[in-house]
């Protein structure tokens, strides 16, 4: 054969790309949760991140292999939207909390109350 056998390799890599989403991007999740809630609603709010989270592993390890069959390597054009959607709602959407104290942040959330749920039709939006 031409290449080497590389399964040992294989498996180092993929350790290696998973230890570092896990020290990485991996947490934010709960930091986020964390800084966001007071201590009354924080294990909620660290519960459903989990959820999301771990529901999110699950769902791409589920739909990876179909779609990767389907679209082939132009699959991770698919990944990576997801994850500029990611970025771009996390850059522009997500509250600053560097240097501020949680009532700062909490009382920013309150100016959002304010904000109709619900429009003229059926459909429960922010207008």
């Amino acid at each position: 054969p031409l290449v080497p056998d590389l399964r040992f390799l294989q498996v180092v890599v993929v350790f290696c790309v998973i230890s570092a989403y896990e020290v990485g991007p991996g947490p934010i999740s709960w930091f986020i949760a964390a800084e966001l809630f007071d201590q009354p609603g924080r294990p909620i709010a660290m519960a459903f991140a989990s959820l999301l989270s771990w529901g999110g592993k699950f769902l791409l390890a589920l739909t990876f292999p179909p779609l990767l069959k389907l679209w082939g390597g132009y699959v991770y054009l698919l990944f990576m939207a997801v994850a500029l959607t990611a970025l771009w709602v996390t850059w522009f959407r997500m509250p600053e909390t560097r240097g501020r104290s949680f009532d700062d942040i909490a009382e920013e959330f309150r100016g959002a109350e304010a904000l109709p749920l619900q429009n003229n039709g059926d459909f429960n939006t922010f207008k």
